[in-house]
């Protein structure tokens, strides 16, 4: 009894070290990407200064991220093997988002001076950014970052299961008002993958700008590391 009640904390901190584990691997694997996205950036501060680089830099992103996810929501306009489809596609449309907003996250850092790929202040300081972003409790109160990846992966999945379902009902209401015309059809459709791209460029300008925010906290922290 005692064993299948450990079981529950067992796996959620195996999924937390998972995700602590994804992070860090994001960071190395885009090292390049990020640092060339930061020297673009960098090249628009003479003229145009450090601060709107910054933006522009996060809304180039953004939208790069928002056709990237209408593309994977394509699927679901074909009936059937579509819906199949896009349920599978839901953990690919997660990881392309997460990937993006670490990308961005870490591009922010090097074109402020934190050039620190390697070091656990910049993984923790992403993790807290996502964290923050996507509404994990705790993030506010000080949560460790170990903590936060627990409640990430606890809690992301099923409120994407919840918005897909969301999704749905939105697309039978639609269905409903709409006259019953092919071409009627289809705006149920583009309104679910409409929402898809806004919820991509929200999520990751909201990334970008509280990276900005907290970027002073960062530059502390790598130099208390050093």
């Amino acid at each position: 009894m005692n064993r299948h009640r450990q079981l529950g904390p067992k796996v959620m901190d195996t999924l937390g070290d998972q995700f602590r584990s994804l992070v860090a691997n994001l960071i190395k694997g885009n090292r390049k990407r990020a640092h060339s996205l930061a020297k673009i950036a960098r090249e628009e501060i003479p003229s145009a200064g450090l601060s709107i680089a910054a933006q522009n830099l996060i809304e180039e992103m953004a939208q790069a991220q928002a056709i990237k996810n209408s593309l994977i929501n394509v699927p679901s306009i074909v009936p059937g093997i579509g819906t199949f489809l896009s349920v599978w596609l839901i953990g690919l449309e997660d990881f392309f988002l997460l990937d993006q907003s670490v990308t961005l996250i870490h591009a922010l850092c090097i074109l402020h001076g934190v050039d620190q790929d390697d070091s656990q202040a910049m993984e923790d300081f992403a993790i807290r950014m996502i964290g923050e972003v996507y509404g994990i409790t705790g993030v506010d109160k000080g949560a460790s970052p170990g903590v936060i990846s627990k409640d990430f992966m606890t809690k992301m999945l099923p409120q994407k299961y919840l918005d897909m379902g969301m999704n749905r009902g939105l697309h039978k209401i639609a269905a409903r008002i709409l006259p019953i015309k092919r071409r009627s059809r289809l705006l149920p459709i583009g309104i679910g993958l409409s929402m898809s791209a806004y919820h991509a460029y929200h999520t990751i300008v909201s990334v970008g700008q509280l990276s900005l925010k907290q970027m002073p906290q960062l530059k502390l922290a790598v130099a208390g590391d050093s």
